[in-house]
């Protein structure tokens, strides 16, 4: 073998053993294995793969979009899969309003900051503040699927990073294309968003609805699962085509829905014959395959970061933004404690739930693209938007994670002191509090 690819091979090796063990760690000790593999990350962009050759980073770069919405889409078809469906319903209505919310807050006042300390046009900030506006799904399912919170809380964070994902990508790139046009089209893009989140939902649910009985009829047959991921991709390339006009992660997302669903639509929905096995073996694949592409999704997303290029003045505005994030989940979150009837380790879940992703680590290369040589854009805008995209992408992951580990220690003192008084009281413990 080449050096190239034995380190390659070191490389992938070590994390997957990493990502292995840090789900046994977050298990046991409530701590979550993202920050592991993102540092392994950092460890192995300049300390490994740059000793070797740098060919390998750039050729993976190469195909950044392709790898990372590969991973994405799988990871949210996992997130589908692991939801209920009368859960999703009860909770879209409050998931929705607060989403709207959060993220209205959050691109109006970072915009507002930008806008005001660095005197750049209000367009490009608003802007900026919608490219870090969103929540990663890349992060937020694994994490919020093993957190002890109750299921109508998963569904919310799993909703809002889908939603959010939509909703960044249509914003952001319509107001660069107002920079760039000088017209905007209020109707216009209001009826995109609608269109992404109703098309990709519809084709979704038809093509789930189908391949039930496709299931069904490859029942015990080999390699069953592998063509429903074939399926998976077929749905969210269709999709994405532009005179489809929907969006690949909405679709992916009900396409899982609906087979983690089986018995929720035989019994409502059709009189044919659905038989109503579980296959095991769908989902066990799919975990393995989820715990596959979102351990290199971290890892690659610490080769992102080169610390060197990084200024004090870009640190200093990655850290007004994610103040700003913190302080805008900290009021929403409370805000659907009062309203969402949830427990309070609930709301801190909500509130934990903050880091950003692939959406803005996409969104932070356009700008240089789509606004060179308009009046509202310098050349050394490109190099501060993507530094400080990376750093709150970090920072807010860091923060998730150290979060959400409070909120499970949270829990765990509640679980001990509901034990201690139902011994107390002389009653049984509830298996939910052991």
């Amino acid at each position: 073998m080449e050096t190239t690819t034995i380190t390659a091979f070191l490389a992938i090796g070590a994390a997957i053993f990493i990502g292995f063990f840090g789900g046994v760690i977050f298990t046991k000790y409530r701590i979550p294995d993202v920050l592991l593999l993102i540092a392994l990350g950092m460890i192995i962009g300049p300390y490994v793969l740059d000793v070797v050759t740098t060919d390998f980073l750039v050729g993976v770069q190469q195909y950044q979009d392709f790898l990372l919405s590969i991973a994405l889409v799988l990871i949210i078809f996992d997130g589908g899969l692991s939801l209920d469906i009368r859960t999703v319903m009860d909770s879209m209505k409050i998931a929705t309003f607060i989403t709207v919310i959060t993220l209205v807050a959050e691109i109006t006042l970072v915009a507002i900051a930008a806008h005001l300390v660095f005197k750049i046009d209000l367009l490009l900030a608003l802007a900026l503040g919608t490219i870090v506006g969103g929540t990663s799904e890349a992060v937020v399912i694994p994490i919020a699927n093993k957190m002890r919170i109750r299921d109508q809380t998963k569904c919310m964070l799993i909703m809002e990073s889908v939603l959010t994902d939509v909703l960044v990508i249509v914003v952001a790139l319509a107001l660069m294309s107002l920079i760039v046009i000088g017209d905007f089209d209020a109707l216009a893009v209001t009826s995109q968003i609608i269109g992404k989140f109703l098309i990709g939902g519809l084709v979704g649910f038809a093509v789930g609805f189908a391949w039930l009985y496709v299931l069904q009829a490859l029942h015990n047959k080999p390699f069953s699962y592998m063509l429903t991921v074939g399926a998976l991709f077929v749905i969210a390339g269709f999709v994405e085509m532009p005179w489809i006009g929907g969006s690949a992660v909405v679709a992916s997302l009900v396409f899982g829905l609906v087979l983690g669903n089986r018995r929720f639509f035989k019994r409502w929905l059709t009189s044919f014959s659905i038989k109503t096995y579980t296959d095991d073996h769908i989902h066990h694949f799919q975990t393995e395959i989820s715990f596959f592409v979102r351990t290199f999704f971290y890892v690659y997303l610490g080769l992102m970061f080169d610390f060197v290029s990084f200024t004090a003045t870009q640190v200093a505005t990655a850290v007004g933004i994610i103040v700003i994030i913190i302080v805008v989940r900290r009021l929403t979150s409370l805000l659907a404690y009062r309203i969402g009837d949830l427990d309070r380790e609930d709301a801190d879940a909500l509130f934990s739930m903050m880091p950003r992703g692939l959406a803005s680590a996409v969104l932070a290369t356009v700008p240089p693209l789509m606004l060179a040589g308009t009046a509202v854009w310098s050349d050394e805008f490109g190099p501060f938007v993507v530094n400080v995209v990376l750093m709150v992408i970090l920072g807010t992951t860091i923060l998730a994670t150290v979060l959400s580990f409070i909120t499970e220690r949270k829990i765990d003192r509640r679980n001990r002191e509901t034990i201690r008084m139902t011994l107390k009281n002389g009653g049984s413990v509830s298996r939910s509090a052991e």
